[in-house]
């Protein structure tokens, strides 16, 4: 192995590129095996469970329909995010700081982000204990719960790598014990059909119609058009179309159409809609087994997701780089937390709520992408992501953000009644999506980069070494510091706080050369 293999390696295991671009020489992932890693999603409980919850409020007939739509929005979205990532070799949070954000303001989304992944980490992870407990109710809950919560930090330490091989490995398990519960279900008599049932009761219709209450709850998963930008970014170039259309549109469609409406029949024939429920009554302790590998899968990802988040926040916050490993074990106990919290139980609120977020977040960055640099061309074409060349603070999305969640987190709130928690995600992409060109022609784009004294590293075959940290990386990661006088990575430079921005102020005297 040669010296750059070694270097590679080792700053993937430090920190699986969680605060710098993937270096063209590491984008070597495979289609199938990304599409491996995104299929572990697809194939949670959860979107059984949603199935059922969703069926069971609106009927089978609205929910195909809502399902289709929510296909081909969320599909494109995804596509336009996975795309920018692996042209790029950012993720969704860097992607986000030189779409309008600047450095510090994309830490809002960032939050918002691992907030998300937070929410479905307690959703996947309260299946997993139902599981045990209907099978072992003596069990106390809270212990069930911290094991949930706890075997996931060992499984997402080593990142991307060990999270692609226990997909692979654990799919046969999923395929053999999904096989013997549709031939359970198709053999347990039932009194109505599928696709001619309706709810007795049915959706309020003072919260709109049906479908567009089911459009509202499926938003609530936009959490997944980020997740594929941050796994696409190992998608060489040169199959990025391809590649990013797996990850986008074809993960949408199976996921919506599969174990989403799947999970709805199987719900109908059983007569519960949690799988952590029905599964351990229909083959006992296999069944605990079936739920535990299942939910195995899809968490690695929620807390993959979460680590990267908070390792970004905290690196530009509190200028704190410890290597993403290390928010595994943070992202876990916050969503241990709120497990706690039964939020399972309230399923399409928190998802709709939750929505109002998310897609506000997206549609900014699809604003930006769409229009701001290739229509009006007043963002650069690049996704520019370090300090040295990024403002602290960009008006353009934060100020598009704060316009779209200050109109719609009222009726999200129910300020407005049923009809308002409905269409307070549209409220909220729609408006984020128009202010982000509107104010970016207010300030003439002026706020997307900043002059700075740090020139660039003479972009070379070879590697070149951080002065502060001294690990190797692309040339493309550097900038030459004034203040260290040498190369310095954009992750050394982003926690850097006693340098105060010195290559953004062009008059300020450097004062001394730390050691």
């Amino acid at each position: 192995m040669t010296t750059t293999e070694v270097s590679e390696n080792w700053a993937e295991n430090r920190e699986d590129y969680a605060l710098r671009p993937v270096p063209s020489s590491y984008q070597r992932w495979s289609v199938p095996s990304l599409f491996g890693v995104m299929f572990g999603i697809t194939t949670a409980m959860f979107f059984f469970s949603w199935g059922g919850t969703l069926v069971h409020a609106y009927g089978t007939v609205n929910l195909v329909v809502g399902l289709l739509v929510a296909t081909v929005i969320v599909g494109a979205l995804a596509y336009l995010w996975t795309s920018a990532a692996s042209r790029s070799g950012l993720g969704s949070d860097l992607l986000t700081r030189g779409a309008g954000f600047g450095f510090l303001g994309s830490t809002v989304t960032s939050l918002i982000f691992a907030v998300n992944s937070l929410l479905f980490f307690a959703f996947e992870g309260s299946i997993m204990a139902n599981a045990v407990m209907a099978q072992w109710p003596s069990v106390p809950r809270w212990l069930v719960y911290a094991g949930a919560g706890a075997v996931f930090i060992p499984l997402t330490w080593y990142g991307l790598r060990l999270v692609n091989i226990l997909m692979w490995v654990t799919l046969p398990v999923f395929a053999v014990f999904m096989a013997l519960t549709i031939w359970h279900a198709a053999h347990t008599p039932v009194e109505a059909g599928f696709w001619s049932y309706r709810p007795a009761a049915g959706a309020g219709p003072d919260a709109g119609p049906p479908v567009l209450q089911l459009l509202a709850a499926a938003f609530g998963v936009a959490g997944t058009i980020p997740v594929a930008a941050d796994f696409g970014r190992f998608i060489p170039a040169r199959r990025r179309r391809l590649g990013s259309f797996v990850v986008g549109p074809v993960f949408a469609a199976v996921t919506f159409l599969g174990p989403t409406l799947l999970g709805a029949w199987l719900s109908l024939r059983f007569g519960e809609t949690d799988p952590g429920k029905y599964l351990p009554g229909v083959f006992g302790v296999w069944g605990v087994l079936f739920v535990v590998t299942t939910q195995l899968r899809i968490n690695l990802s929620n807390a993959y997701s979460g680590s990267l988040q908070f390792a970004g926040f905290f690196c530009r916050v509190f200028g704190v780089t410890p290597g993403r490993h290390w928010f595994v074990v943070l992202t876990v106990v916050l969503g241990g937390a709120l497990m706690f919290g039964d939020l399972y139980s309230r399923l399409n609120a928190v998802l709709t709520f939750g929505g109002v977020f998310m897609l506000a977040w997206i549609a900014c960055v699809v604003a930006d992408m769409t229009i701001n640099k290739r229509l009006l061309r007043l963002s650069p074409p690049q996704f520019e992501y370090r300090r040295s060349r990024l403002p602290a603070l960009n008006p353009v999305g934060l100020g598009a953000i704060a316009g779209a969640l200050v109109v719609s987190v009222p009726p999200a709130f129910g300020l407005f009644g049923p009809l308002g928690m409905t269409l307070a995600p549209f409220v909220a992409a729609a408006a984020a999506f128009v202010l982000v060109p509107a104010i970016a022609l207010a300030t003439k784009g002026r706020y997307y980069t900043v002059a700075s004294t740090a020139e660039e590293v003479v972009p070379g075959d070879d590697l070149v070494r951080c002065v502060v940290c001294s690990e190797r990386h692309a040339p493309a990661d550097f900038v030459s510091c004034p203040f260290h006088r040498g190369a310095i990575c954009s992750v050394c430079c982003a926690a850097e706080r006693s340098c105060r921005s010195l290559c953004k102020n062009t008059t300020a005297q450097l004062e001394r050369t730390p050691a």
